[in-house]
């Protein structure tokens, strides 16, 4: 077995030419703790391969909800994914209709996976990840403990395929924490426009029954629903699962809890105005799909861009992508009046090889409409 972090046996030297060609490529996908790229070790055949850009050898599990004495930690990053970026050297692009499968090698009864409702944490357990060149696959790394423990666990997996171009991978080990993780350097303030509205929330997060409250009873279903213990085709899984992806998150059950106490927000003006668009857009589409942990949120900051409702305008409207390409272009993330020449629709739409992965990454891409709102907005000035 071997780690992602020693997956290739290269001594120092090596790791370290690695990460500086790693750097020098700004064409991938993923890079830093996005994803989980599969390749294989050799064109048009050869075995299963992963590369990891990880600059932290363990996966943290974030928030935590506790129970019963039973305490869930869970993350939907790495991610796994195939792309249509140029591999790093090594690594080759898989056969498109290649189906791949992960599986565990070893139990891990502290430790899971939970993909599509599926829960993996036996060995043996598995289940598909989908099929290249479209894979993209964001689970629900889990950790299950007792209150108050705190520690790292392993979990050990291997990626299998029913293709007879391919070999399985290697094994792979990961260490999954629940230990506090170093508090983030102060971001560097930037000015907040004041006349941006308060969002107002669109619906109630754990209301099952649709009664306009949600009990501690509808509570304790969702926490069970995320510890696995009730199948995800549940049919309270709409109401907990606020984004979409199946799987019901930490964040999510802590919005139920909020609505549980401080009760269920009202509802929208029925017909917003054009400068009150940014803050249904905040509400819909920023806050439940782009800014939850390990992607927009303030503390990863994925692609140096936060966009939960006190940064999202300030660093959106009029700055300059972080894509090179894009920004040579002459886009600018939100381009007031010109939504042909920003790079958030692009991104939203699918954007061009060697310029990313199509956002968002976790669940089903935005719809028409809601991609249609936020050009509507953009074009008509991207007010605040």
């Amino acid at each position: 077995m071997s780690s992602f972090v020693s997956q290739r046996g290269q001594g120092l030297a090596g790791c370290v030419a690695a990460l500086l060609l790693i750097w020098a490529t700004p064409s991938l996908a993923c890079v830093g703790k996005a994803c989980l790229q599969i390749w294989s070790t050799a064109d048009g055949g050869g075995a299963l391969t992963i590369e990891w850009h990880f600059d932290d050898p363990a996966i943290h599990a974030v928030g935590g909800f506790c129970a019963g004495g039973q305490c869930l930690f869970s993350t939907i990053d790495p991610g796994f994914i195939t792309s249509s970026d140029p591999p790093s050297p090594g690594f080759f692009a898989l056969a498109d209709g290649t189906e791949v499968s992960v599986e565990i090698v070893a139990d891990a009864p502290e430790a899971a996976l939970k993909i599509e409702g599926a829960v993996l944490a036996a060995a043996g357990d598995s289940t598909t990840l989908g099929t290249a060149p479209t894979l993209h696959e964001h689970p629900s790394w889990q950790l299950k403990l007792s209150d108050g423990v705190v520690g790292d666990y392993t979990m050990s997996f291997k990626l299998t395929t029913t293709s007879a171009l391919y070999a399985e991978s290697e094994t792979y080990v990961v260490t999954l924490s629940n230990r506090p993780t170093p508090t983030p350097l102060a971001e560097t303030p930037t000015a907040t426009p004041t006349t941006t509205p308060t969002a107002t929330a669109l619906r109630c997060i754990g209301d099952c029954n649709g009664d306009g409250q949600v009990t501690i009873d509808e509570v304790l279903h969702a926490v069970n629903m995320s510890l696995g213990t009730i199948g995800g085709a549940d049919v309270c899984l709409a109401s907990f699962d606020a984004n979409g992806d199946g799987v019901v998150a930490i964040n999510e059950l802590i919005s139920a809890v909020n609505d549980a106490l401080d009760g269920c927000p009202s509802a929208p003006t029925p017909t917003p105005t054009i400068a009150a668009r940014l803050a249904n857009i905040q509400v819909d589409i920023f806050t439940p799909r782009c800014a939850i942990p390990t992607c927009h949120d303030s503390q990863y900051a994925s692609g140096n861009l936060v966009l939960d409702a006190q940064h999202a305008y300030g660093q959106l409207v009029g700055i300059a992508p972080d894509v090179d390409a894009a920004a040579a272009a002459g886009m600018l993330r939100v381009d007031p009046g010109h939504p042909e020449n920003s790079f958030l629709i692009s991104k939203l739409e699918g954007p061009p090889l060697g310029q990313g992965s199509r956002m968002p990454l976790t669940g089903d891409p935005l719809t028409a409409d809601q991609v249609q709102l936020i050009a509507d907005w953009i074009a008509a000035g991207a007010q605040p």
